[in-house]
């Protein structure tokens, strides 16, 4: 079992704000480094990234709900905190990932905005 920051505290575990979305396996680490790079002055770890990247891909229980823990990031100047939830869905041979992130208001809505722009970059 990987053991990733887990200092949930009740007031942030029950944060109101997420931002979540469906994605396939392979773009959940490009996001959450531009995530990390291009939105968060200071954002996740590449350690943390590829933890998350091989806990979703070594998964194979349908509906399973992985909680990764809370991250201190770093946006707009001020410390805050993204917890990072995901939820695998497996139809057939095809694996998805349901991905909520979980932050401030202002924090959520940016991340929000940056996948919906992922889902219309999407080839159908």
């Amino acid at each position: 079992m990987v053991k990733f920051k887990n200092k949930l505290t009740n007031e942030f575990k029950e944060a109101q704000y997420a931002a979540g979305m469906n994605f396939d396996v392979e773009e959940i680490e490009p996001f959450l480094n531009y995530l990390s790079k291009s939105i968060l002055d200071i954002g996740l770890t590449q350690k943390d990234i590829k933890l998350i990247q091989e806990e979703i891909e070594r998964t194979n229980e349908d509906n399973k709900l992985i909680e990764f823990g809370t991250f201190d990031v770093t946006y707009k100047g001020k410390q805050t905190k993204i917890r990072i939830q995901v939820e695998i869905q497996i139809e057939d041979e095809d694996k998805e990932v349901v991905m909520y992130i979980y932050s401030s208001q202002e924090l959520v809505d940016i991340i929000d905005k940056e996948m919906l722009k992922v889902e219309g970059q999407r080839e159908f």
